[in-house]
């Protein structure tokens, strides 16, 4: 499975902004996670934290340092932010001291793996983030895909959790502050010309009692 998202992710890096994220589809989904990653980072205090698959750095204005497992997407974010330590990596296997990190962030990499990969992710986060630190990651909805009858065809987003899964398995090292949606409507299949009469309404059920049906959750974890 390695090797297949490294091949994937590398052939993809030069047309991944545009392609993924230059539609009304993929600006919206930005424009979500970032909101749900200011409720709890801030710009301005990121000298020490990491953005682990931070791809072509969508959100490396919430950390100074990067790993992702391809080398051409590294190449594309050190291209965009120069100035920040990004290197190539793998997330079960940081490069760096215990307790180094104040926070880290890292969004559409679980989709793509398993509980057994998550859970040594989830270990060696735990690992080099400090005391009381945040990790704010996402995953596929396991309680909407039920609802859908969605069945993967492939690695490519396959994996999904629901809460109670996903605290049970962190509850060794993290305490669970919170979780949000993402994308409640499948907006990407709504005509263009009404998407902005649906975006405002999605946002409200992504973050009401409703949200663990949104397509993704966004997890935030805080170290004990």
């Amino acid at each position: 499975m390695k090797e297949t998202i490294l091949e994937y992710y590398n052939t993809l890096a030069k047309s991944y902004d545009e392609n993924r994220f230059s539609n009304t589809y993929g600006k919206y989904i930005h424009k979500q996670e970032i909101e749900i990653i200011e409720r709890y980072l801030s710009a301005k205090s990121i000298s020490k934290n990491l953005d682990v698959a931070c791809g072509t750095g969508r959100f490396l204005t919430y950390a100074d340092y990067g790993v992702d497992l391809s080398p051409e997407m590294v190449n594309v974010s050190r291209q965009k932010y120069p100035q920040k330590s990004i290197s190539v990596g793998n997330a079960t296997s940081l490069d760096v001291e215990d307790s180094f990190f104040d926070n880290v962030t890292s969004f559409h990499l679980m989709m793509h793996l398993d509980k057994v990969l998550l859970v040594q992710i989830l270990d060696e986060v735990n690992r080099v983030c400090k005391k009381d630190g945040y990790f704010i990651f996402d995953i596929p909805s396991k309680k909407r895909r039920k609802l859908m009858n969605y069945q993967s065809q492939s690695w490519h987003g396959g994996y999904q959790i629901a809460v109670e899964e996903l605290v049970e398995i962190s509850k060794k090292g993290w305490k669970e502050v919170s979780y949000h949606g993402v994308a409640f409507f499948p907006i990407h299949r709504i005509p263009k010309r009404f998407r902005k009469w649906f975006t405002r309404l999605d946002s409200l059920l992504c973050n009401s009692i409703f949200k663990e049906y949104s397509s993704h959750l966004v997890f935030i974890l805080k170290k004990k």
